[in-house]
C-alpha cells in the first residue's frame, strides 16, 4: 500500500502527498474511531486507492507519531518557523519568547523568520537579530512580498516537516 503524508484535513476528508508526489482525497477508516485517534495534518499513513483517476483513498493505517500539537492538531512537525512582523504589526517579542519556550518543551527545532524587514531601520533589525543568534537561534531576514530572503527560507524546508506561526496580522510565506 502507498505510504504518504497528511497534507490537509477538511471537514474530515484528508488530503494525502504519496512518496510519488501524487495527492489523493482520502476518508479515514472507521476503526481509528472505535480506537478514538484521529488522523491530523502532518501524520505518516498508509492508503488504499480506491479510485487512481479521481485520485481517491482510503486511510488504512496512521504511523507512530514522534510529535503532536493539540492547536492546532499537527503531528510529527520537525520545525516550526516563527514569523515576526518588523511592523504593521509591529514585533511582539514577548510572544516570540512564548513561542520558543514552548517549540523547546516540545523538541520542535524553531527557527525566527524577521519579516516585513524593508519597513524598519537596519539597527532595529539587527539588534533583534543578533540578540536570538547569540543563544542559537537561526534568524532569516525576509521581504514575502518582494521574494526577498525565500530561497533560504526554502531551503531551510526541505525533508522537514514545518509549521508556521505568527501572530494576527503577520504574513505567512508558504513555499512550494
Amino acid at each position: 500500500m502507498p505510504k504518504g503524508i497528511i497534507i490537509s484535513n477538511i471537514s474530515n476528508l484528508y488530503h494525502v502527498e504519496t512518496e510519488d508526489g501524487k495527492i489523493y482525497s482520502c476518508n479515514a477508516r472507521g476503526k481509528f474511531k472505535v480506537d478514538d485517534i484521529s488522523p491530523v495534518a502532518g501524520d505518516k499513513v498508509e492508503i488504499e486507492i480506491i479510485d487512481m483517476e479521481a485520485g481517491l483513498g482510503v486511510i488504512n493505517k496512521i504511523e507512530d507519531r514522534v510529535s503532536y500539537i493539540k492547536r492546532p492538531k499537527i503531528a510529527n512537525i520537525s520545525q516550526i518557523i516563527l514569523v515576526v512582523s518588523m511592523k504593521l504589526p509591529k514585533p511582539d517579542l514577548e510572544l516570540l519568547d512564548k513561542q520558543l519556550a514552548y517549540s523547546e518543551y516540545m523538541r520542535i527545532s524553531p527557527i525566527i523568520v524577521l519579516n516585513k524587514v524593508d519597513l524598519e531601520s537596519e539597527n532595529k533589525i539587527e539588534e533583534i537579530a543578533k540578540t536570538y543568534e547569540k543563544i542559537g537561534y537561526t534568524v532569516i531576514k525576509t521581504v514575502a512580498k518582494d521574494g526577498v530572503g525565500i530561497e533560504t527560507l526554502n531551503k531551510i524546508l526541505k525533508q522537514n516537516i514545518t509549521a508556521f506561526s505568527g501572530n494576527s496580522g503577520v504574513r505567512k510565506i508558504y513555499i512550494n
